[in-house]
């Protein structure tokens, strides 16, 4: 029977993400989450990932420190705001659609991406924004515009079943955050969640004002870059 499991994902950039790290009780502190990260290092060698990452709890000392052990280092930190959606029925805001170019939608994503600070979440996985990125994200129809260029990035990488994940949005706050939450209700899924940098005061106002309820504390994303064999 394992003492430990590890799970190696690689994202759409190529890197190689820290799906799963966990050590059963009894061989908590004797070197079990070391060797798992020692083989995720490896595997991502091996595959020629150009960065690894993964991402804790601002309060998780020991799983920050594991991260530093192996060079990885603070890369972002992010906070955690969900709207619940069984106690209120909410009408989509008009002329929200699929957006269908990927050159369209790319200058949409890049014209938020530093409001983001350069990473988007979905799931608890943090995405580096960029080309591939972008290409993901559109390729798997989650990105939303209307006539007045508000968008919306919604989704959910995995466990659609619990609710979508807004990744970015821009314009028209409000009104994204109506649609994002009217979308997410209509697929018949209980919550939305938006991710976001915690000194960003107009995302975490307009967010309040929408209902949203912020989680306790942040999470933060490790990461290391790695060097390329040849």
């Amino acid at each position: 029977e394992p003492v430990g499991i590890g799970k190696l994902s690689v994202l759409p950039d190529g890197s190689g993400w820290l799906e799963t790290l966990r050590v059963r009780p009894a061989w908590q502190g004797r070197g079990v989450g070391k060797a798992i990260y020692a083989r995720w290092l490896e595997e991502a060698q091996s595959l020629e990932c150009p960065a690894i990452r993964m991402f804790t709890g601002t309060g998780n000392v020991r799983s920050r420190g594991l991260a530093e052990r192996f060079g990885l280092s603070l890369a972002g930190t992010y906070i955690g705001a969900t709207a619940n959606l069984l106690t209120q029925e909410y009408c989509v805001p008009q002329g929200f659609e699929p957006v269908r170019d990927f050159r369209f939608a790319r200058v949409l994503l890049e014209s938020g991406r530093w409001e983001m600070e350069d990473f988007v979440v979905m799931n608890n996985t943090f995405f580096r924004c960029g080309e591939d990125t972008w290409r993901y994200l559109w390729e798997q129809g989650m990105v939303f515009a209307d006539e007045q260029y508000n968008f919306v990035v919604i989704g959910a990488r995995m466990l659609r079943q619990r609710g979508l994940h807004v990744a970015m949005y821009g314009g028209d706050g409000v009104r994204c955050l109506k649609f994002a939450k009217a979308y997410t209700q209509q697929q018949g899924l209980p919550a939305v969640t938006v991710s976001y940098p915690p000194q960003n005061s107009r995302i975490r106002a307009e967010l309040e004002r929408e209902g949203f309820v912020h989680d306790a504390s942040c999470r933060i994303v490790m990461e290391r870059i790695l060097e390329r064999k040849g």
